[in-house]
């Protein structure tokens, strides 16, 4: 296990999140590292829109799928990395009415 991984695991179970919700956020956040190939710890906001525009265009996700994976990469970005990034860096996609 990595440290980055491990660390965020700490970090949910400091916040007290159930055990399925803890697995979702760290399975997430293994896709979107192996879909660049690296450590989250590497890449960029950037990296996080072309994650989301492939999720939503390639995949085909739900709005409340991919914004799922938003969540998910906030928390490891803001809390278990404290990068100095803004909310407006994790867009959530508006769901069809």
């Amino acid at each position: 296990m990595t440290p980055l991984r491990q660390r965020m695991i700490e970090d949910l179970r400091l916040r007290n999140l159930a055990p399925a919700t803890q697995k979702n956020y760290i399975a997430h956040v293994a896709a979107f590292a192996r879909f660049f190939g690296r450590s989250p710890e590497a890449l960029d906001p950037e990296a996080v829109r072309e994650y989301l525009l492939y999720l939503l265009n390639e995949r085909k996700l739900s709005a409340e799928s991919v914004n799922q994976q938003v969540s998910d990469l906030k928390f490891l970005y803001l809390t278990t990395l404290e990068m100095p990034w803004s909310d407006l860096d994790f867009p959530h996609v508006r769901r069809p009415h």
